[in-house]
């Protein structure tokens, strides 16, 4: 795995010299008021960083939204890359000459749709709710390079309402918690607060590194690592062939799920 393709997503501006000093020049930010998970960042400050940078702009907008976040694209053509979900930021950034990629979590997974989205965005972020065979299967057949997730937690879900604030009162409970564990048929899920609703994570991380070196690199445009909760020191040791525990479910079982009659 080249250095030059890594993507880092950014969790502190203070922590990306350590990942400069290993060549990694490509950053990934959440943008105030555009994306679900914490840490977000405001533009001035991800404009003051050197490097080729990326927003992840994974909020579902209303009306509202849309026309405010028209009123930011004039100042966005310093980026390399929109990773977005809504399909209204596709209709008001498909006519500019921002690079955009597909990034639907649950979605990006066969090669027919990817296909279709590739004639009309720069690339795709692949679901990690695939089989090595698949993924190989999709990186043969897709027409563009991709961006593969690597390393970070699984989405579970994501809901605009406030899930921790209500349990915290029906509990009658006097500190809300932004973040806590839960347990559901064996399985632990990080559950955490923000402004924008609460999402659920499968707490052990996924580990991707060691896939890298039986994949075709020509089809990856970026390897994608989702370093929440990881300090750079320990980022930068997985990247180097450290060890961890990860969960790698999806990529060894293939997702079926019977729909009931």
């Amino acid at each position: 795995m080249k250095s030059e393709k890594i993507l880092i997503k950014v969790n502190k501006l203070s922590e990306i010299k350590a990942y400069q000093k290993i060549g990694i020049a490509n950053f990934l930010f959440g943008l105030k008021g555009y994306s679900i998970e914490d840490p977000v960042f405001i533009l001035q400050e991800i404009k003051s960083v050197q490097g080729n940078i990326y927003l992840d702009l994974n909020k579902m907008l209303d009306t509202k939204g849309i026309e405010a976040f028209k009123i930011l694209i004039k100042d966005l053509s310093f980026v390399k890359g929109i990773f977005f979900d809504d399909l209204g930021l596709y209709q008001v950034l498909k006519d500019t000459n921002i690079p955009l990629i597909w990034h639907q979590s649950h979605f990006v997974l066969n090669s027919l749709s990817i296909n279709w989205w590739l004639k009309r965005v720069k690339s795709v972020c692949l679901s990690n709710e695939l089989t090595k065979d698949e993924i190989t299967v999709i990186l043969n057949q897709c027409s563009k390079p991709i961006v593969l997730n690597v390393l970070g937690r699984n989405q579970a879900m994501y809901s605009r309402r406030y899930l921790l604030s209500s349990f915290s009162r029906a509990k009658g409970l006097k500190t809300m918690k932004k973040a806590r564990l839960a347990t559901n048929n064996g399985h632990q899920f990080l559950a955490k607060e923000t402004i924008d609703g609460t999402t659920l994570y499968y707490y052990n991380y996924f580990n991707y590194l060691p896939l890298t070196k039986s994949i075709n690199d020509d089809k990856i445009m970026l390897y994608y690592i989702n370093s929440t909760g990881l300090t750079p020191k320990k980022a930068i040791n997985l990247i180097n062939g450290g060890k961890m525990v990860s969960n790698e479910d999806f990529l060894n079982h293939r997702t079926i799920y019977k729909l009931e009659d």
